[in-house]
């Protein structure tokens, strides 16, 4: 801290709230971040179509409700979800 005061450095603190990370991931960034690490255009296809027209259901009490449609964020317990997720943190 010091040194950066001596020579006049700038020092910036970047803090991310973690609670609901994978699901406010926005899906156009992950295509972004695909773009922007080189992935083949093959494989992103093949992501992007994982992400489109996502819909789930939630049980409660043994009872599922109806059908609602995700825009937003990644599948929780998908396998690949954890690397997305660092993909688009690492081009922010």
């Amino acid at each position: 801290m010091e040194k950066c005061y001596e020579y006049n450095i700038d020092i910036y603190n970047v803090f991310i709230d973690y609670s609901h990370a994978f699901d406010s991931i926005i899906r156009e960034s992950i295509l972004t971040a695909l773009h922007s690490n080189k992935i083949p255009p093959k494989l992103i296809n093949l992501i992007k179509l994982t992400l489109k027209n996502t819909t789930v259901k939630v049980k409660v009490n043994n009872n599922y409700t109806s059908d609602f449609r995700v825009d937003i964020g990644v599948k929780q317990g998908d396998p690949i979800s954890p690397t997305l997720f660092n993909l688009v943190i690492d081009t922010v």
